[in-house]
């Protein structure tokens, strides 16, 4: 709103710059004023004023009260304005269904696992829920652990002192999460405080640490492996490590833990290596089924039979060797593939025996999460042409400034980029050499998740439309301390205090 400043004169009855009017003769009337002008804000009882020269004060009287008027009439025009304005944002009829809406869409999906992501992500990220309720993300918690099985989601915490332990278990195939058991118990003590927190899943039972929880009912009990860890389930054998030179394996039968053997190993990882690998250190089924045991980085790999215990080293060195580099281990249905000094493989069958060695291709694509475990053939045809005929395709960072996304799918058809996907790579520039930790993509190419490795600076989880060429990033995802595919439209986030689900926005 503008308004006019100018000094405003009241018109009077005579040009100033004319001859002087002449004057009545004495004793004549004078007249009052002019005929037809009236004071508007007089009262009726009062006398018309006489003609008001520019000169006279009330003239300049009646010109101050109404621009005063003019002034107070825009400023309270103005606060309405704000009024109507702050009201739009902040009353709650205005606000709650916005908040509503952007807070928690609920999930509708349909609570399965293929291995693949849902092609509904490259429409964006939604919140489906958060749950803050159950103990295990309540108060201070040193290390937290979460497992998905079937539709349960459990969720696991210890303190600094490691001393108690918490778990709940959560059914999350609907809307909303529901509680199944949330249970708690003091006096469970962790002694093998040099291994992080792991869960694992046999039967009718919960491994978390060195105890063990009723499915059915939350029960928490001491387990009968105090110093050791879960490293993985192979049929109905759960293995567990000391993280230092021993591994056992035991079998849940007649309401008791019984132990099948205990087999000395090489020097052992604590918390890196074999115990995070993306998929389970299983090898081979039946009687010839075999585990990884999770040694240190520059021993010799060595397979555990799941039946008997016996070890097995894969070649002949057994004893640190500083000067080999073990970059990659692929776990493969009917044997391993060891990628050594970065350009060597080595394939190993099942029995520990070397079958192949050949070099590799340079610059491999990233592998896609999904599908069943590759052959050694097919891993072969991945290492020497980065292809894989067993998932759903691979990325490449590539670009300029290594900014860019390739997506390329096994069942062929053109590649497509993605842009300004940042933090990828080690450097920013070519060649482009990623950090990426997972990659999982839709059967049909059409939506992508990625994350990255913790290299760069800044950690990211992206979620890409490569037919639109479009990032998804959601910084709850990002600064969560824990990630979890639950179904292949559904992402749990573990963060202090609370569980946040995530699921493909809504159309």
């Amino acid at each position: 709103m503008s308004t006019n400043d100018s000094p405003w004169t009241q018109p009077s009855a005579f040009d100033s710059s004319s001859a002087p009017i002449s004057q009545p003769p004495t004793g004549a009337p004078v007249a009052s004023g002019v005929a037809s002008s009236t004071n508007a804000f007089a009262s009726p009882s009062s006398v018309p004023n006489p003609i008001q020269r520019p000169n006279d004060p009330g003239a300049a009287s009646n010109i101050s009260s109404k621009r005063a008027w003019f002034i107070v009439l825009s400023i309270l025009a103005f606060l309405v304005v704000v009024l109507v304005v702050l009201g739009y944002f902040f009353v709650p009829w205005a606000s709650q269904p916005r908040e509503k809406a952007a807070s928690s869409q609920g999930y509708s999906g349909s609570a399965t696992s293929t291995g693949n992501i849902s092609r509904d992500w490259a429409a964006g990220i939604g919140k489906a829920w958060t749950l803050d309720s159950i103990s295990p993300v309540r108060g201070e918690h040193d290390e937290v652990t979460t497992l998905v099985d079937g539709t349960t989601l459990y969720v696991a915490a210890t303190n600094s002192t490691r001393e108690g332990l918490d778990v709940a278990a959560v059914d999350i195939s609907g809307s909303q999460p529901q509680v199944i058991w949330d249970s708690s118990n003091p006096n469970v003590i962790r002694d093998s405080y040099r291994l992080n927190l792991r869960m694992a899943s046999i039967g009718d039972r919960l491994i978390v640490g060195n105890s063990t929880v009723d499915k059915a009912t939350g029960e928490v009990q001491e387990a009968p492996w105090v110093d050791d860890a879960p490293l993985t389930v192979a049929g109905d054998v759960l293995v567990t490590c000391s993280g230092a030179e021993t591994c056992t394996g035991w079998t849940w039968e007649s309401s008791e833990w019984k132990q099948q053997w205990k087999s000395i190993t090489s020097l052992q990882e604590l918390r890196h290596g074999i115990w995070e690998m993306r998929d389970a250190p299983v090898v081979g089924s039946g009687d010839d089924m075999s585990v990884l045991a999770p040694v240190a980085d520059r021993r010799t790999l060595q397979l555990i039979n799941v039946r008997t215990g016996t070890v097995t080293t894969l070649g002949e060195k057994v004893q640190l060797d500083p000067t080999s580099y073990r970059r990659d281990v692929f776990v493969a249905s009917d044997g391993v593939a060891v990628v050594v000094d970065r350009d060597q493989a080595q394939f190993f069958d099942t029995s520990g025996a070397l079958v192949d060695s050949f070099q590799v291709a340079r610059y491999l694509n990233e592998i896609v999460r999904g599908g069943q475990a590759p052959t050694l053939e097919e891993l072969r045809t991945y290492l020497t042409t980065r292809r894989t005929p067993w998932v759903a395709g691979t990325v490449e960072v590539s670009g300029r400034k290594c900014e860019d996304v390739t997506v390329s799918t096994t069942s062929g058809g053109s590649s497509r980029i993605v842009h300004d996907a940042k933090g990828l790579a080690i450097d920013s520039g070519e060649p482009c050499y990623p950090d990426v930790t997972e990659v999982r993509m839709s059967a049909d190419g059409a939506a992508v998740y990625i994350v990255n490795g913790g290299h760069v600076q800044s950690d990211h989880v992206y979620f890409l439309d490569t037919e639109g060429d479009v990032v998804h990033e959601d910084m709850a995802l990002t600064s969560a301390d824990q990630l979890m595919w639950a179904f292949d439209d559904l992402v749990i986030a573990i963060s202090k205090g609370r569980v946040t689900a995530f699921t493909p926005a809504s159309a």
